[in-house]
């Protein structure tokens, strides 16, 4: 999987991993959730990507199962990958896929679909470039098709 370096328009091989302890960002490195209070609570459910061969974590995901269904509780970019700034594009689309992956290999009614609550506004982002769809107030969901669309985009391309 790679991210884009925005400047250059090199594409960055990147990797999803369960974080060590001290790979976890830091609030006080900007972020904006306490991914540390996260990992002391359910380390396995939380993923960092992050360059291959590099300590810098580029975006941050925590995964939750609910009733038989994936939920991506959260979902956070590091701070300079945010805004029209930004130094690194298709990070939240490989956070994203790869829930989405992960939904595929559920063995409930449930399988292949990734469920999450949106800031209202981020509605429209997901809906146009994750393929989300909206059901009641700002709780979306992406389907089993549009999973596997976002896998094959983000977590399978190549250079």
């Amino acid at each position: 999987m790679y991210i884009l370096e925005t400047k250059t328009n090199k594409l960055i091989k990147s990797q999803i991993l369960n974080p060590a302890k001290d790979l976890v960002p830091r609030k006080k490195e900007s972020w904006s959730f306490n991914w540390l209070d996260v990992h002391k609570k359910d380390a396995q459910s939380i993923f960092a990507l992050k360059e291959e061969n590099k300590e810098t974590v580029h975006g941050m995901l925590y995964l939750i199962s609910d009733g038989g269904m994936l939920v991506m509780e959260l979902i956070e970019l590091a701070p300079f990958n945010i805004g029209s700034n930004k130094m690194y594009d298709n990070v939240a689309g490989c956070l994203i896929a790869y829930a989405c992956r992960k939904s595929l290999k559920l063995e409930t009614a449930y399988k292949g679909y990734l469920t999450f609550v949106s800031k209202t506004e981020l509605i429209n982002l997901y809906k146009e470039k994750y393929f989300a769809t909206q059901t009641i107030g700002n709780r979306m969901y992406i389907d089993p098709l549009s999973g596997e669309k976002l896998i094959n985009n983000y977590l399978e391309n190549h250079e």
